[in-house]
């Protein structure tokens, strides 16, 4: 085809033949362009050996149809399969111009736009870039989270019925219990087909790419699978490789009686296939999300999985190849010096991110094939380093890494599994918390001392690494926080049931390895392995850590976050702000953070400042989350507005013409980091701002008003804790319901159906313990009382005064004015009342307490001592005058929750007097008022799960 001015001009099919070609000699893809399938012709058919189709419709920009045609593919069928994933790709203009003998490399390197739609109707940001980042999308995209959610259900079923079958005769279930290290039960028997259908299916992604490998297909007779021809196979694999999947599968088939073998094995192969068929493996982490739902301790252990988005997410931010400036990621040897630490790796979500990562950077950087077999192997032997206590998991971790590139040789992976709890000894061991005390620790694969990833089974030391990347999904549970589950704790601490003093002998040994650290037992193990990942890494190499939200902001967390913020340079801080999506591992339920943060080289000065980055949605596929990546990256590279400057909001952070969220440069200290507990930067800025003492106008351009303010604790003496009142080291005893003439009353937790306003009566009293000092507890008991956990979504008031003298208990702290006059002491207390449940007040709260969960926030009495308030000692007469006057009108007030504060009519007049009459401020200062307001209300960690009500 001829152009007017004589030039060759490609047809569309031209290019389609060129797009096929890059997909097959650089990516290892198979792909076929301009085929019929069932009289239908899409522009090029793509997909992974075995995997599912994707269809890429292509067209030459500005590509009016693109987006239809790609739609009009899903659903079809290709080959038996459906099509879930279509991408509508549109190339620039001049490539219909291009000489055809150079089409191929121009189009590797020409800048692309896409668009993947799913079955499901979603469909990803609109993106821009070369063949290598949208050849990354193709192989990364995974069908809807439906289609996943039927691999996963297929898969738990299947290894349910198996393991049901293995529980039914006790004696295999005693002998597969045993393997594991743990009694028999529902748990290890369901384990057990877990591992044996991992090793099914790899051994048939093995026959398909290595031809000396037989498929399990193979091993059957007359229908069924037949144990020895299986182990026949599975001993071939292992006298040359793989020794981490297929020698855990090996020992647990041994332990079965012939009269289930044949059922158990037949289960196992039947729910392989049908994975297979499904094209689900190979592609996500389906083994480690059954894996959560079977191993009954997870809560104890905290072995939640992380979702492959967010450590996609993690791990693209972590290795964004332009912040490592030492790694030539083009060069083998380079990469291959680089060493990435799991220290807690679960079922391997992480570690498997960042391997794709690094593959994604080699690749980029000039080198053509993903699945480069010396890539692989300097991966798995050397790079990537996991370690975790269950050893199912380091099983599934070790399959997951080897699918990355199934046919390539590897010799010895470094996946150990470590001792948790005590052994024969009685010597306590706390897994790779152990490296706090140790250079090396003991790796114990079972109970004969195997060593996951060894070609000859034996155990060994395991040296401390010093690693480049620590990246790691930590456990969150506090010592003790299932202290009541004593089977499950003898279970999986290996101590008998009951035994007090082994169980004190763990406490001990922990406390031992955390002294002089700034961990606390508080905080949950969370903040030890921070600990542990500060021990493990380089100068100038990073963490990468999945965090609760609570340490952003939580008493406990506070030496944690002095620390990384004078060792580190805080990269980023991602926080979700999507309603339906603030976790990010899965079952937590509760609000997750990701950090990265770089470790300051010798003599670096801290900046004590970081990027942080609040999505108000978040990543739903792995595409999604390489796109975040890309933006964030993109836009942190500039400079960004600050959450401790003037109200402008945060620098948008835009996905495909989308905003996806905002970025935003804030302080870090060993306070609470505000930046990332807004949705909005926008409301931090205004509440940073309030607790300076400032009121903005409403276009943000000056401050229009100052107002005294100091730290609760500096204003009054906050009430002793709830330990010290109650419980089994307090001096009362305490009693719900009320009693006539009780000499010590009580205010006991927060009731959102009865303390409507800012006056309350006792509900509950406390008697006295003999032998014990009460009497200096109960002079801390008062009038004023604040509430230190808050529901937002239900809860009305945000501190309350009981006429007599009240201890608070239980949520409510009692608070005293340092004031000698009774007068004096009063009108400061009403002040005080006045602004804490205004918005001014209800603002600072939100911004100190811990907002793990939506609509809910939890503090302690050191955020309560912390906390800005209105400092009432500075307040002249006629405003405590004032503040009298306004008691009197509202002291008898019902007010509603506070997620309704932007349309309750008793909120918005209580706030309005308070700034115009106590505070003496004028009509803007009042705009700016209703401005907060609304943005508070607007707020997911404040409305929850309810709608937002704005006026």
């Amino acid at each position: 085809m001829t152009s007017p001015a004589g030039q060759d001009r490609s047809h569309e099919s031209i290019i389609n033949d060129n797009l096929a070609r890059l997909f097959r000699e650089r990516l290892g893809m198979d792909a076929v362009a301009e085929t019929l399938h069932g009289g239908r012709r899409p522009d090029v058919v793509a997909r992974m050996p075995g995997g599912a189709p994707i269809v890429l419709e292509t067209e030459i920009a500005p590509a009016p149809t693109v987006e239809a045609d790609a739609l009009s593919r899903l659903g079809m069928e290709i080959d038996g399969r459906r099509v879930e994933n279509a991408f509508a790709v549109t190339a620039p203009g001049r490539m219909r111009t291009a000489p055809q003998q150079s089409l191929y490399e121009q189009l590797a390197v020409a800048r692309l736009t896409w668009r993947e739609w799913r079955s499901d109707g979603t469909a990803g940001p609109g993106l821009e870039g070369t063949f290598a980042e949208l050849g990354d999308a193709v192989v990364r995209a995974i069908p809807p989270r439906g289609n996943l959610e039927e691999a996963v259900d297929l898969l738990e079923q299947g290894a349910r019925n198996a393991g049901a079958r293995i529980l039914a005769s006790p004696g295999t279930a005693y002998r597969v219990g045993r393997v594991f290290g743990t009694e028999p039960g529902e748990e290890s028997s369901n384990m057990a087909a877990l591992v044996i259908i991992n090793a099914m299916v790899f051994q048939n992604r093995l026959a398909d790419v290595v031809g000396s490998y037989l498929p399990v297909s193979a091993t059957r007779r007359y229908g069924a699978v037949e144990v020895e021809p299986l182990l026949r196979v599975w001993s071939d694999i292992l006298q040359e490789d793989y020794y981490p999947i297929f020698s855990l599968a090996e020992e647990l088939v041994m332990q079965f009686a012939s009269k289930e073998t044949s059922e158990v094995l037949g289960e196992c192969a039947q729910t392989a296939d049908r994975l297979l068929r499904m094209g689900a493996v190979g592609r996500h982490d389906l083994t480690g999300r059954i894996f959560n739902r079977l191993i009954a301790e997870r809560k104890l252990l905290a072995a939640f999985y992380t979702s492959i988005p967010a450590s996609t997410l993690l791990a693209g931010l972590a290795l964004a190849p332009e912040r490592w400036t030492g790694v030539q990621w083009g060069e083998l040897e380079s990469v291959g010096q680089m060493r990435v630490v799991d220290p807690a790796c679960g079922t391997g979500t992480l570690p498997m991110a960042a391997y794709r990562q690094i593959v994604r950077n080699y690749t980029t950087a000039g080198r053509a094939v993903p699945e480069d077999p010396a890539l692989h192997r300097e991966l798995v032997e050397r790079v990537i380093i996991g370690l975790d206590v269950v050893k199912a998991a380091i099983h599934l971790t070790a399959a997951t890494l080897a699918s990355m590139s199934p046919s390539a040789r590897f010799k010895q992976m470094q996946l150990d599994t470590l001792r948790l709890g005590m052994d024969d000894a009685g010597k306590v061991h706390l897994g790779s918390l152990e490296w706090l005390a140790a250079p090396k620790i003991q790796s114990f694969f079972s109970a004969t001392e195997e060593q996951m990833g060894a070609t000859n089974g034996n155990g060994r030391m395991v040296r401390r690494p010093q690693a480049d990347l620590v990246i790691s999904n930590p456990p969150y549970t506090r010592r003790g926080a299932d202290g009541s589950r004593e089977e499950s704790i003898a279970r999986v601490f290996s101590i008998p049931e009951g035994d007090a003093d082994s169980q004190d002998a763990i406490k001990k040994r922990t406390a031992a390895l955390l002294k002089g650290t700034g961990a606390n037992q508080i905080a949950g193990h969370g903040s030890s392995f921070v600990v542990l990942a500060d021990l493990l890494v380089n100068l100038g190499g990073r963490i990468a850590l999945v965090l609760p939200a609570t340490a952003l902001a939580g008493e406990s967390w506070r030496r944690i976050r002095g620390m990384l913020a004078e060792r580190y340079e805080i990269e980023f801080v991602v926080s979700s702000h999507d309603p339906g999506a603030r976790s990010i591992s899965y079952d937590t339920g509760i609000a997750e953070i990701l950090l990265v943060a770089r470790r300051l080289e010798e003599k670096e000065e801290p900046a004590r400042r970081g990027i942080f980055v609040n999505l108000w949605r978040t990543a739903r596929q792995e595409t999604d989350a390489l796109a975040l990546v890309q933006g964030i990256t993109a836009t942190a590279a500039a400079p960004v507005l600050r959450s401790d400057g003037p109200p402008a909001g945060g620098t948008p952070l835009i996905i495909g013409r989308e905003s996806w969220g905002e970025v935003v440069d804030g302080p870090v200290g060993d306070a609470p980091w505000q930046t990332a507990r807004w949705r909005n930067a926008l409301t931090c800025q205004l509440v940073n701002a309030l607790e300076r003492g400032e009121v903005w106008n409403t276009d943000g351009l000056q401050v229009i008003g100052r107002i005294p303010i100091a730290a609760l604790g500096d204003v009054c003496n906050v009430g002793p804790e709830d330990r010290a009142i109650h419980g089994p080291n307090g001096v009362f005893n305490a009693y719900r319901g009320q009693q006539e003439q009780a000499p010590f009353p009580a205010l006991w937790r927060h009731s959102a159906s009865v303390h409507q306003k800012m006056t309350a009566e006792p509900n509950s009293y406390l008697s006295p313990r003999a032998g014990r000092d009460y009497q200096s507890i109960w002079a801390r008991s008062g009038n004023l009382h604040i509430t230190r956990d808050v529901q937002y979504d239900s809860q009305r008031v945000m501190a309350t005064r009981t006429a007599t003298r009240t201890l608070g208990v239980s949520q409510w702290y009692s608070l005293n004015a340092p004031a000698e006059d009774p007068a004096v002491k009063f009108r400061w207390e009403i002040a005080l009342a006045l602004w804490c449940n205004s918005t001014l007040g209800i603002a600072p709260h939100a911004n100190h307490d811990s907002r793990s969960q939506v609509g809910r926030g939890r503090g302690s009495r050191g955020m309560l001592q912390s906390m800005p308030v209105l400092e009432v000692r500075r307040l002249a007469d006629w405003q405590l005058a004032a503040a009298e006057g306004i008691w009197r009108d509202f002291q008898e007030r019902t007010f509603q929750s506070f997620h309704q504060c932007a349309v309750d009519a008793a909120r918005i007049e209580l706030d309005e007097r308070v700034v115009r009459e106590l505070l003496g401020l004028g009509e803007d200062a009042v705009a700016a008022v209703a401005r907060l307001r609304r943005l508070l209300a607007a707020d997911p960690s404040i409305h929850g799960g309810k709608a937002a009500e704005l006026p």
